[in-house]
């Protein structure tokens, strides 16, 4: 099977990835790539171009403007990772599903300020360097200064200025006719639902916005802004190409919406603003988007001729010609892909603890190498009893910190390390990682130990002493005790892990029923504060946050605090709904807003200790496993990619994905 091309069919017939790992000769535990043959000899580069050649054709054709005139001033000067590139080739990627476009937006990353390269932002302003814009930042974080390149253009060539950054702040982001829910917190001064941040025009590319307060984490937030699909972050946008959709420009926009049996101009605008599904949009990317979602089963982007960044010797940037994501129906087709040598670099879906073994032994036959990715998560699973459920017996018994630690102690982890993540990870608490700086050795390890007797003591201790006849614990309602786990079937590996975790709690006299269900209803039963337990992942500590972060350490976001959402609504609505937290979790939720408003980086660790602290003494949530290191695959043939990347939100953006070639 490893001397032929994989299929799918012969995937399926092996009875899934474990059985291919094992007639492959392997140990299913094995993770260390095979190599095979030595990669072929690379050719050489010619270094004398200043530009792609089809864009200098172009040129000599009177079809677009000369080099210089194309590229700004002061163009941002990018050294590539290993070695200058030659110009060509198609980047051949892959989407599983329409819906998977993050892989395109961290991909054609240009945000107005980004994350320096072997970075994650989380030690403090010195992980963010310019990019679309220079910046300045004055009088203690209350104003930030972001200054255009001079001569920066558009992908269709048009100038980019100061009254891109205004409309993309007055027009868009603040807009009320496209947010009535509210406005997203970065354009809002501390503790405000209304008031908004003053933004000026200083000149024809200098804007500044001023807060009152000081506003920390904003430049952080803007380098790893994932919540708009147009735009450098949702902070820039081609007015000369939106406003013909924008009411306020157009008298006729709702015409135009209803032309395209649309109901209004907003989500006629809101089409249009759309990176992923609209490939008309000028944008500021490396390459340009020709093909979009919808329109085939490939989404295909060209090089940007407008594209602002040089490398080292003044040569255009990017020197992939495009960038080419085939579409796929599911995972196992693209494993197979990858594995097949059809993939030249990629790390989305496919990559999970339990996969790494068989991606690994085909490296060599696929032709590829593996990289290490830094996890942002911190657990493989966690397990939050839901401790503001309107059941009253139940709520009282889920916040007994005993019934919690009791039933921690009657996991046996090695088993479902082991058993599901192909013995990769550690046992682990809903706590910072290792890498973090707010690691708690502490906290990690607390009532990880697989221990029958302890476990039966803490139930006890509970007040889960009544049993019947067959050794069954009885809950508060007299019956014996059957929790329900819900969990989220785009996380297969939980329902495994929870079939562990019920044969667990049997021992011990508690029932376990998993109810796995769909992202949507998940989401929708969270936010009704209606399970009795959720499983989910854990996310790595961040100190530099915005109101929704580190909601599995404090309970700060209604819609993943899902030990106590009536807490966060309390928290989020300023006691206006919700329940109130007891006194510890509200001294806890305060030093949570004193840490994310506090722009001195050192003093705002001190803030992240103590919400750490009180996370650990409250113990929210029941952790299986520490999350071992994520990874992507990258072609023998794909030049300039490096051996690791940080814990980025937004990867492989960070890594300049404009310098690689092939």
């Amino acid at each position: 099977m490893t001397e032929q091309a994989l299929t799918r069919r012969s995937l399926l017939r092996g009875g899934g990835l474990l059985a291919l790992a094992t007639v492959s000769g392997c140990s299913f535990f094995d993770t260390s790539p095979d190599t095979g043959a030595a990669a072929g000899t690379a050719q050489a580069a010619d270094l004398s171009a200043k530009e792609a050649p089809a864009l200098a054709e172009l040129v000599k054709a009177g079809k677009l403007p000369p080099l210089e005139q194309r590229l700004p001033k002061n163009p941002l000067t990018v050294t590539p990772l290993q070695e200058p590139g030659k110009y060509g080739g198609t980047w051949s990627s892959a989407l599983v599903g329409e819906d998977d476009w993050d892989w395109l937006i961290f991909t054609l990353y240009e945000p107005l300020v980004r994350l320096k390269p072997g970075t994650n932002g989380q030690k403090g302003p010195d992980d963010i360097i310019p990019n679309v814009a220079e910046f300045e930042v004055k009088d203690g974080g209350r104003e930030y200064v972001f200054r255009l390149r001079e001569g920066l253009k558009w992908s269709d060539g048009q100038p980019c200025t100061a009254d891109d950054l205004l409309f993309a702040f007055e027009d868009v982001a603040t807009y009320h006719d496209l947010h009535t829910t509210g406005i997203y917190d970065l354009y809002l001064e501390n503790g405000s639902t209304t008031e908004r941040v003053k933004v000026e025009k200083v000149d024809e590319r200098t804007v500044r916005y001023v807060y009152k307060e000081p506003k920390a984490g904003l430049l952080f937030q803007i380098a790893v802004a994932t919540f708009e699909r147009g735009g450098a972050s949702g902070f820039l946008l081609p007015k000369h190409y939106l406003k013909q959709f924008h009411k306020k420009y157009n008298p006729d926009a709702d015409k135009l919406a209803k032309e395209q049996q649309l109901e209004d101009w907003t989500q006629l605008f809101m089409q249009k603003n759309d990176v992923p599904h609209n490939a008309d949009i000028p944008t500021l990317h490396a390459w340009k988007i020709s093909n979009a979602i919808g329109t085939g089963t490939a989404v295909v982007a060209e090089r940007n001729p407008y594209y602002w960044k040089v490398d080292q010797q003044g040569r255009q940037l990017p020197y992939i010609d495009r960038f080419r994501s085939e579409i796929l129906g599911d995972v196992e087709v693209e494993l197979l892909k990858i594995m097949n040598g059809e993939l030249h670099m990629q790390l989305r879906n496919f990559n999970t603890p339990e996969n790494k073994p068989l991606v690994a032994q085909n490296a060599g036959k696929g032709k590829y190498r593996l990289f290490e990715v830094q996890s942002r998560l911190s657990n493989t699973m966690i397990i939050q009893f839901n401790q503001t459920i309107s059941d009253e017996g139940l709520r009282e018994l889920f916040r007994k910190k005993d019934f919690r630690v009791g039933l921690s102690y009657a996991i046996n982890r090695k088993q479902i390390i082991d058993g599901v993540y192909a013995g990769q990870g550690e046992p682990w608490q809903g706590a910072p990682s290792k890498a973090n700086a707010l690691y708690d050795a502490d906290f990690a390890k607390q009532y990880t130990e697989y221990d029958v007797a302890r476990a039966n003591e803490f139930l006890d201790k509970a007040g889960l002493t009544d049993k019947d006849a067959d050794g069954k614990r009885l809950g508060p309602d007299g019956k014996p005790l059957m929790i329900t786990i819900m969990a989220d079937t785009e996380f297969p590996h939980h329902v495994q892990a929870l079939e562990f975790v019920k044969k667990d709690w049997e021992a011990v006299g508690v029932g376990l029923r998993v109810d796995p269900v769909s992202s949507t209803l998940y989401d929708e039963r969270t936010m009704g504060n209606n399970p009795q337990a959720s499983a989910y992942t854990c996310s790595d500590f961040d100190v530099i946050t915005g109101t929704g972060g580190d909601h599995y350490y404090v309970p700060s976001n209604s819609g993943s605090a899902r030990y106590a959402i009536r807490w966060a609504q309390w928290y989020g609505s300023k006691g206006k709904s919700g329940d109130e937290p007891p006194e510890e979790v509200r001294k806890q939720l305060e030093a949570f807003t004193t840490m994310r408003t506090e722009p001195d980086f050192t003093k705002a660790l001190e803030h992240a200790k103590e919400v750490v602290r009180i996370s650990r003494e409250q113990f929210y949530s029941i952790g299986i496993s520490s999350y071992p290191n994520e990874y992507g695959i990258v072609s023998n043939s794909f030049k300039n990619v490096p051996e690791s990347m940080a814990a980025a939100p937004v990867n492989p953006g960070p890594t300049m994905p404009e310098q690689y070639s092939l």
